[in-house]
């Protein structure tokens, strides 16, 4: 028997990546993710603008049997994930986004009409994972 399903009240996920301080500045600069003005590092740095919280870290304070283990982490980033963020002025956030993310270590794609009705570009940032930034599409 299938109980009640959970109310679910948001969303943030965690990226494991090389290089901690890299990753912070890549996100500032390009979407204006930034960490808690009192926030102290302690390995485990929240990135945030609006409703959206991107936690980074590396993988150097992890149990040995983590599912995120040194080894699995040794591959490409992200395989197999596309990470998506709405933005209010997606040609704002281009602009903005193509100007830095090759100088952090990243890199971006073109600013794009979709077939499905919306405007987006893409970025890659310094440990290959991929994100879409989009305009928020009508629902």
């Amino acid at each position: 028997m299938v109980g009640v399903a959970p109310k679910i009240v948001g969303l943030r996920f965690e990226l494991f990546v090389a290089d901690i301080t890299a990753t912070v500045r890549f996100y500032e600069a390009t979407l204006g993710l930034v960490p808690p003005d009192a926030w102290s590092y302690d390995g485990y740095i929240p990135l945030r603008s609006g409703a959206v919280t991107i936690g980074v870290q590396t993988a150097d304070n992890l149990r040995p049997d983590h599912h995120f283990s040194k080894e699995r982490l040794s591959g490409p980033r992200g395989v197999g994930v596309e990470i998506v963020v709405e933005v209010a002025d997606v040609i704002e956030a281009f602009d903005r986004a193509r100007e830095v993310a090759s100088g952090l270590g990243g890199a971006w794609e073109p600013l794009v009409d979709r077939p499905w009705g919306v405007r987006d570009f893409r970025l890659i940032d310094p440990d290959g994972y991929y994100v879409r930034v989009t305009e928020v599409r009508s629902r």
